[in-house]
């Protein structure tokens, strides 16, 4: 599958089959014409366009595991244990009830859950409340989880700066005492 970015420069109706023509402007030429060449003798093509969000970074989630290892060090637990409990505060979640016969299955496919309370008396479900890895984190929510981890690691005194921050002051020390 490829992914591009652009816009939509015209539409226009093919008369003779009445179908829609769309027209795009690619940014992502070498990998357009790549991709011309590989489908464009295919008959039909699954596509999907929508409007452009910028993608979380993977340094966000790097740093998110960096103030992690610092925050498990300064309590004296596990950088997974305290993944979980960042989790649990600032994460995504939701609940999902689960068959019982299918119980197993969601316990192997699923990282991060719980049991939850049932909302009914049920005998053919159980109930689960999940989190979502922040790998799988839009911006905003990677924005929500960060700051919430930032502001426990700055609870407990610890150095929260990235290592581009400190990179860059380090330079200016440098070139400040060079």
């Amino acid at each position: 599958m490829s992914e591009f970015t652009g816009t939509i420069k015209d539409l226009s109706l093919d008369y003779k089959t009445g179908k829609a023509i769309l027209t795009l402007e690619l940014n992502e030429r070498n990998n357009a014409t790549k991709m011309y060449d590989k489908l464009n003798q295919v008959d039909k093509l699954a596509i999907e366009i929508d409007k452009y969000k910028e993608k979380r970074s993977n340094e966000a989630n790097a740093y998110c595991w960096v103030l992690c290892g610092k925050i498990a060090d300064c309590v004296g637990a596990s950088k997974d244990e305290i993944y979980l409990e960042m989790l649990k505060r600032y994460g995504q979640t939701f609940v999902s009830k689960i068959q019982n016969q299918k119980v197993e299955l969601f316990k192997r496919s699923e990282k991060y859950w719980e049991e939850h309370e049932s909302l009914e008396a049920e005998e053919k479900a159980q109930y689960f409340r999940v989190w979502v890895g922040s790998s799988n984190y839009n911006t905003e929510e990677m924005s929500i989880f960060i700051n919430g981890i930032i502001s426990e690691a700055e609870e407990l005194d610890i150095d929260v700066r990235t290592p581009d921050q400190i990179a860059e002051m380090m330079s200016l020390w440098e070139s400040d005492n060079g």
